[in-house]
């Protein structure tokens, strides 16, 4: 294969050489109110269970279908739905460097105690049926000295790769992923730290995402910041130590993988792979899922041919090991940002009459992916078909298509207004081929080319929920398309390496004045997990902006959770509920202090049923009961 160019300014030797790392700030707890607070040992039938009383797992349970069997709240009465107490929660240092991180993280809750991580990384203890601080955890966090920076600052390196989904609670302990690279091990009762697992330096550019999951005392967790330069990898610490058990990399290091020969060597860039959203296990299999993102750079100019395994899909791991049981991938040589950022969700379904053991996902290009968990076999079909291709961008000549309905647009509306229209290079636009695979339109120095990427994708780290009673699944999607054009191999290499642009190697156009604006705006969607098709969908999950203007809201984030008969979801700065029939609104709240980027929670605490969302904007959380 033809030698790789390697862009000096997105090596993460040289990020990390920028950075001067300083002295460290000290974790500290801080108790406001005292209460018991009693966490168990949860066995694996528990965290696998549907969420009741007590929501136990940042998705619900372990695997991830974000719902609760909770009925006291119904569709005859959730119009009664008041809000119960409100919280601002932030505790923030005067040496905190606070960006504008999202913060993604639903509450747990367990037996009148609710644990919350805000988007800088401290983790309270809370009342559930008052609000009152129990305990508030700061971790500590390095003060690192960057370029264009007058002053050394605590500063989250990751912070621009990463965001906090949550925490897990198992056998009297609670756990975290921090920005700076670390896991840590809080005591339940005091928020005192018990552990402190380094799975990297935050100068390598290692970003921490995701909440952590804990079965059979083992805590398994991954990595995202893939962007800034980190091959990411899975890994399992002891929960009671956090010793290192074993880590897989996404990105193969060793040529006896057969995956290794799926990239070009020597790397353009040793990063890529990210996983932002929680794993999942199936405690009878003893495996382990993850969703795996997309390789890095972005350029298919720079990384050269081939499929680049383990990227974009679906990743199997023994749970025991570490080891590859299988791997199936929804995007071949990924050059859109059509990365793998959702959960997988575990359902058993009867399919064509026979028991099936499915796990599904829906990746950023809209398409969702229903396989057999055994062995990642599609259930529901899937086609390889034909897409536009690039020599210079090295395009796979096929795409993987599944024959389940697209939850987003797969080809630039009103094909035919296109023409005359010209991109900001003063050529006309590559709008690419229609149909199935029409937004896997090549994408190469010569044309700016619309594509569903890039943060206009549909799950693009939106969380999904499961009603496996029903059948049905339910998404939150953003519509919406921009135009990318290579920026060429000569010029990337003249990048500073903290310019984005280095890594996307990509110029950007929003396409606001062409037909593909149109479509622009978020939605919830019910589909039918048998025959992938759709039941329902509502488009109105918008708010006008100061102009008057209509903007999609929860772009990247967002989250929905479900109770018989419910779906829980936002649209900008209020819950609302619909129902799951037909989605009828049935009730919305009054408006939240700031947009809601995390998913809601449902538990019962003092004999009363809450739904509770975190606004980590400002930090206020809210709670609803009747």
């Amino acid at each position: 294969m033809r030698r790789i160019v390697r862009p000096a300014v997105i090596s993460a030797v040289v990020g990390a050489a920028a950075l001067a790392v300083a002295a460290v700030a000290v974790a500290r707890v801080s108790t406001t109110h005292t209460a018991k607070i009693d966490v168990p040992s949860f066995s694996a039938d528990q965290l696998s269970s549907a969420a009741g009383d007590d929501w136990i797992v940042a998705a619900g349970n372990i695997w991830g279908q974000r719902h609760s069997t909770l009925t006291d709240i119904t569709t005859s009465n959730v119009t009664n739905l008041k809000q119960a107490f409100h919280v601002t929660l932030n505790t923030k240092r005067a040496s905190d460097v606070i960006l504008q991180l999202p913060g993604e993280a639903n509450p747990l809750e367990y037996k009148g105690t609710v644990f919350q991580i805000d988007n800088v990384g401290h983790v309270y203890a809370i009342d559930a049926t008052t609000g009152k601080k129990i305990w508030t955890y700061l971790p500590a966090a390095p003060s690192l000295k960057l370029p264009g920076y007058t002053k050394k600052a605590t500063f989250p390196i990751a912070g621009p790769w990463a965001s906090t989904r949550g925490v897990a609670i198992n056998d009297g302990m609670v756990y975290a992923e921090e920005l700076y690279g670390n896991v840590v091990a809080l005591d339940a009762k005091t928020g005192k730290l018990v552990w402190n697992h380094q799975v990297a330096p935050a100068t390598q550019g290692i970003g921490l995402s995701q909440p952590p999951i804990v079965v059979d005392g083992v805590l398994y967790g991954a990595t995202s910041g893939g962007d800034t330069g980190f091959s990411c990898v899975v890994f399992a610490l002891d929960a009671k130590t956090g010793k290192l058990l074993w880590k897989f990399n996404v990105i193969p290091q060793d040529k006896s993988d057969p995956a290794y020969a799926t990239w070009a060597h020597p790397l353009a860039f040793n990063g890529g792979g990210a996983m932002w959203a929680q794993l999942s296990y199936d405690k009878d299999l003893g495996t382990v899922y993850a969703s795996v993102g997309n390789p890095i750079p972005y350029s298919g100019l720079l990384r050269g041919p081939g499929k680049e395994y383990y990227t974009c899909g679906q990743l199997a791991l023994d749970a025991k090991t570490g080891k590859v049981k299988w791997f199936f991938q929804e995007v071949h040589h990924d050059i859109w940002d059509a990365d793998q950022s959702q959960q997988g969700m575990l359902f058993d379904f009867k399919y064509n009459g026979t028991l099936r053991h499915g796990i599904v996902s829906a990746n950023k290009d809209g398409l969702w992916y229903v396989l057999d968990r055994t062995n990642g076999q599609p259930i529901i079909p899937v086609d390889e078909v034909k897409t536009q291709q690039s020599k210079a961008a090295h395009t796979w000549p096929t795409q993987p298509i599944p024959r389940t309905d697209p939850l987003i647009p797969q080809s630039v509306p009103n094909r035919a207004k296109w023409k005359g229209l010209t991109a900001p290079d003063g050529k006309p636009y590559n709008i690419g081929p229609g149909g199935p695979a029409g937004t896997f339109a090549a994408i190469d120095t010569s044309h700016y080319t619309p594509t569903t990427g890039l943060g206009n994708g549909a799950s693009g780290n939106k969380p999904a929920s499961i009603d496996q009673d029903k059948g049905l699944l339910f998404e939150m999607t953003t519509p919406g398309f921009s135009a990318l054009k290579n920026i060429p191999t000569s010029e990337v290499s003249k990048l500073n390496y903290f310019n984005f642009d280095a890594v996307l190697s990509n110029k950007i156009d929003s396409l606001a004045n062409t037909p593909a604006a149109a479509i622009a705006g978020s939605r919830i969607e019910a589909m039918n997990l048998a025959t992938g098709k759709m039941v329902w969908k509502v488009d109105h999950l918008n708010s006008a902006n100061k102009k008057g203007s209509k903007a999609p809201q929860n772009t990247f984030t967002g989250g929905i959770a479900t109770s018989p008969g419910i779906v829980w979801t936002f649209s900008h700065q209020s819950l609302q509920a619909y129902d799951e029939t037909n989605g009828k609104l049935l009730w919305s709240s009054p408006t939240l202090k700031s947009t809601v980027l995390s998913p809601p929670t449902v538990y019962k605490a003092g004999g009363k049923e809450y739904v509770a969302v975190f606004c980590s904007g400002t930090g206020d959380f809210y709670a609803f009961s009747l």
